[in-house]
């Protein structure tokens, strides 16, 4: 049963995130998880009537994920299935504060359909994804802001390492972000684009006509979504609206904080905005991205919305 961390277990917790990010299978990984909690991916039973949302960190997951919820149930909050006695991370991650269990273990005891979301590259799903294939939808971001939003999140945390503009944006084009590159994540699900079981979204098209991506998952995931329920939708799924329905989480639930905030402290609702990197990025900063991003995607289509 999930509860709120006391002193101690924060203290632990925060020796631990301390510890650093590590590699594994030549992917950077932060430390909440570890190598063991990963490798039992490998065995993960994956169900045909699983819908996983995949994201690159930072990409606009809660976001998508709420939207995802409220689809389901027709735009009805209250009717979300949201397992409020366990964290809302991961499939990937351990469950804090000593992360000796894994969240697989958990979603492994969900009755069907199951619902839930990871951060690792394609090539990391688990294996069965690729033979049972189950729904997948996948969000990325423009890179830049990617990049700046995982810097402001990461050293927002009150816990673990902080990490400087200067080397976050160094790991960040260097392979060395948390979960992987952005353009080795990104074009590992591109991909796969095509796939009858993949729908490939971006936090961009989100922003500019919500309603259209709506519709596109909806005919995706074979859904019947009805005029007034588009309406909740939108509204619930808006940035006020999210607001509401976590703060009304952690007003009715005790350890509501567990599922609206990283490890209970840091709100998952940021600002969602495109083009914060204005304020971060230097020119230089700035030309060598847009460099790499023309020039690794170059002729990959996925240069269509990144260019």
């Amino acid at each position: 049963m999930l509860k709120a961390m006391d002193s101690e277990e924060l203290k632990n917790l925060k020796m631990h995130v301390e510890a650093g990010n590590f590699e594994y299978e030549g992917v950077w990984f932060p430390p909440v998880t570890t190598p063991k909690v990963l490798q039992q991916l490998k065995d993960f039973e994956v169900r045909k009537d699983d819908l996983i949302l995949a994201t690159y960190p930072k990409c606009g997951t809660h976001w998508m994920s709420e939207l995802l919820n409220l689809m389901l149930v027709d735009g009805h909050p209250e009717k979300i299935e949201r397992h409020l006695d366990e964290p809302h991370v991961p499939l990937e991650f351990g469950v804090p504060p000593h992360f000796n269990v894994s969240m697989q273990d958990l979603i492994a005891k969900h009755a069907s359909p199951r619902y839930y979301f990871t951060h690792v590259m394609a090539d990391l799903l688990p294996p069965q994804v690729w033979t049972v294939k189950p729904k997948i939808v996948y969000v990325t971001r423009e890179p830049k802001d990617a990049c700046t939003s995982m810097y402001r999140f990461t050293n927002a945390v009150p816990i673990g390492k902080q990490f400087s503009w200067e080397t976050l944006f160094e790991d960040f084009v260097t392979k060395k972000a948390p979960f992987g590159g952005w353009f080795d994540h990104s074009l590992g699900y591109w991909a796969h684009r095509n796939d009858e079981n993949v729908e490939f979204v971006t936090f961009e098209e989100m922003k500019k006509d919500l309603r259209s991506v709506i519709k596109r998952l909806e005919k995706f995931l074979g859904l019947s979504i009805t005029e007034e329920g588009m309406g909740r939708i939108l509204e619930h799924s808006s940035l006020d609206g999210m607001k509401k329905m976590y703060a009304k989480i952690e007003q009715d639930h005790p350890n509501g904080k567990m599922h609206t905030r990283a490890m209970g402290i840091l709100p998952f609702i940021q600002k969602g905005v495109s083009g914060g990197w204005k304020a971060q990025f230097t020119e230089e900063q700035r030309a060598r991205l847009d460099q790499m991003t023309k020039e690794i995607l170059a002729g990959t289509g996925l240069d269509v919305h990144y260019h």
